[in-house]
């Protein structure tokens, strides 16, 4: 009876180690295009941010170019951000 409950645990430690195991493997297979996707769409998207701001400020403000010019330099550096996060977060990984 020992032996067989024994036997038992081991198959379900086994089992516990075969799940974790695949979906370790899962995370690591990310391939490069997703990750450059991943990249380009935090620049664009900060970009896009950015500049929509400035022509908001622009119209509101009569300053008009100059809002723009600003808030793309800020959307630029927070896309530049947080592309820097996202590499810090997966060099921790």
């Amino acid at each position: 009876m020992v032996d067989e409950e024994k036997l038992q645990e081991l198959k379900e430690r086994i089992q516990s180690a075969k799940v974790t195991n695949k979906t370790q493997q899962k995370r690591k297979k990310e391939s490069g295009a997703g990750f450059g996707f991943k990249i380009s769409t935090e620049i664009i998207a900060a970009l896009v941010v950015g500049v929509g701001i400035g022509l908001i400020v622009d119209k509101y403000l009569g300053t008009k170019p100059f809002g723009l010019i600003i808030f793309f330099i800020f959307g630029a550096l927070a896309g530049f951000l947080n592309v820097y996060r996202v590499m810090r977060r997966i060099e921790k990984q």
